[in-house]
């Protein structure tokens, strides 16, 4: 399946504001609403226009989408992700579109959107721990073990809510079907929307005895350790999903997302897959060649050759020392940049030498070549 753009989608281009895209939205909606436009290509559209808005309508899910890419985004996130947290209801009144709504919440408009039922689902929360790692782990990749505290499935009624020994029963007010139909009239018609049974949640049932330990939500709160795999080349910010190790949820758990915080390091800047580095080089070296010890991420110090001549600011570039990229097996490279490095006392010795040298170079101070651009 073909990864959506939901720029595209929506018509607005990738550095649009949040007003921009909003009124895109709200023109859409009007043209491509199932009650107005009768085509048969009417209800996908209406589908793509809200999953498009859904994302690029909340700055955080921007960002990830931006981040990862559309492909990538669609793998690591579910429908469920992309629509948590919208309320169609409050969006379409914030547009000035006149619905009424009946009482009805933002499940019966996301279902008349839809053009059909949306039953209720118990999907547990995802939950967010942001984790601290250095330029050596990210360089690397590592595995590391946290804490989190999440509500797990209860281990009396195995998630189910009921009491052990208790018996299901359907629910009278929906007949087991977990939903309910009403009709409601708008600017755009009468609208059919199908709604969660209130009695049962959306499930169709219910039992007969609650369990004494989780109160029939069928999840506990625990706290648990989980070990964490980070691949080489994370970026600060960006977020690892982890299906399934959020909160509990009758109809499935919630994920665990890692996002990730980039430390500082003493002497190594990131650029990208590649690392700089600040060194020291000896002027005497810099004008005569020499060996000088260059730090690297991962593998202590190395010896390189320093060409005679060397002028401040030069970068000395050392293949395959950076980081490893992301989800790729390229290795950046170590940038070293030279900062030629002039005593601030000389001895006696030192001190003839360089008034001799001094000497050489005012000989040469005819113009027709420049000696020492150093001084």
């Amino acid at each position: 399946m073909m990864a959506k753009d939901y720029y595209s989608i929506l018509g607005v281009p990738k550095n649009a504001s949040q007003a921009q895209i909003k009124e895109a939205y709200r023109k859409l909606v009007l043209k491509n609403h199932p009650d107005i436009n009768k085509s048969n290509e009417a209800k996908t559209k209406m589908q793509d226009i809200n999953e498009a808005y859904a994302v690029l309508g909340d700055e955080e899910k921007r960002k990830q989408y931006d981040t990862y890419g559309p492909e990538m985004f669609n793998r690591q996130f579910s429908q469920e992700d992309i629509f948590r947290g919208v309320n169609f209801e409050d969006i379409i009144r914030d547009m000035g579109l006149d619905i009424n709504f009946g009482g009805f919440g933002s499940e019966d408009l996301f279902g008349s959107f839809f053009g059909g039922a949306r039953q209720k689902r118990d999907i547990g929360q995802s939950i967010l721990y942001r984790m601290d790692l250095t330029l050596e782990e990210i360089a690397r990749g590592t595995k590391k073990k946290i804490g989190i505290t999440h509500l797990k499935e209860c281990s009396r009624c195995s998630g189910t809510g009921g009491e052990p020994g208790s018996k299901p029963v359907k629910c009278p007010r929906c007949k087991g079907t977990g939903y309910i139909n009403r009709q409601q009239r708008s600017m755009f018609g009468s609208i059919n929307t199908v709604t969660p049974c209130e009695d049962c949640g959306g499930v169709g049932r219910y039992y007969d005895k609650v369990c004494k330990t989780c109160s029939g939500k069928g999840g506990v709160l625990a706290s648990e350790n989980v070990e964490v795999a980070v691949p080489a080349g994370v970026t600060n910010g960006m977020r690892l999903r982890l299906e399934g190790i959020g909160d509990f949820g009758k109809d499935g758990a919630g994920d665990l997302y890692i996002e990730i915080r980039e430390l500082g390091h003493r002497i190594f800047k990131r650029n990208g897959d590649s690392v700089m580095v600040d060194i020291k080089v000896p002027f005497y070296i810099a004008a005569l060649g020499g060996t000088v010890s260059i730090p690297t991420l991962l593998h202590g110090d190395k010896q390189i050759e320093v060409e005679k001549g060397t002028q401040q600011g030069k970068r000395i570039f050392l293949r395959d020392e950076g980081i490893k990229r992301f989800n790729g097996s390229a290795i950046g490279e170590e940038i070293a940049v030279v900062n030629i490095e002039v005593p601030k006392e000389l001895s006696k010795e030192e001190r003839e030498l360089m008034e001799r040298l001094k000497e050489i170079g005012e000989q040469h101070k005819d113009g027709s070549k420049k000696r020492f651009g150093l001084f």
